[in-house]
């Protein structure tokens, strides 16, 4: 019993008397971006489709790389060896200019009409800005990005990898 009682007596002992409190936001998750840099010497995801479903395809990029060129490598299509793995485009090739304003909202701005592109293919421009955004240090709010061209304005979009 006065093992008891002293056990009691520690245990009231060792309450510091601070109040519990709930639990305070403190906003949102960090998220892990790559310092910022000009690009050099810096891999580019670029994203296919394989099997019908967009995914990465990483590229060595050995001189400065920009949102703007990543997105043109993107244009361009698979290598030749990504063809062999199986990785596809729905991107037509066309001449124009792409820009990418890094917001917010992020946008992706083309200078030639785009209404022939695919969700598919939208997707792909989508996910690799975001990447491209996300290796220069940048990003793109909630993970969304518009995108504009003279003949459609479309809602913000979101990577679907």
């Amino acid at each position: 019993m006065k093992k008891l009682l002293v056990l009691a007596v520690l245990l009231l002992a060792s309450a510091c008397g601070i109040k519990p409190t709930p639990v305070l936001g403190a906003g949102p998750a960090p998220t892990l971006r790559n310092p910022v840099n000009d690009g050099s010497g810096t891999d580019v995801s670029l994203y296919f489709l394989h099997d019908g479903r967009v995914a990465p395809v990483t590229r060595p990029g050995s001189f400065p790389v920009t949102v703007e060129s990543t997105l043109s490598m993107l244009m361009a299509g698979p290598s030749l060896e990504e063809k062999a793995d199986g990785y596809t485009t729905e991107l037509p090739r066309r001449p124009g200019g792409i820009t990418v304003s890094p917001g917010p909202p992020a946008t992706i701005t083309f200078s030639s009409p785009i209404r022939p592109f695919t969700g598919a293919g939208i997707n792909q421009l989508v996910c690799t800005a975001i990447a491209a955004l996300a290796a220069q240090g940048g990003y793109a709010v909630d993970g969304t990005i518009a995108v504009s061209a003279p003949d459609v304005q479309l809602p913000y979009q979101t990577c679907q990898a």
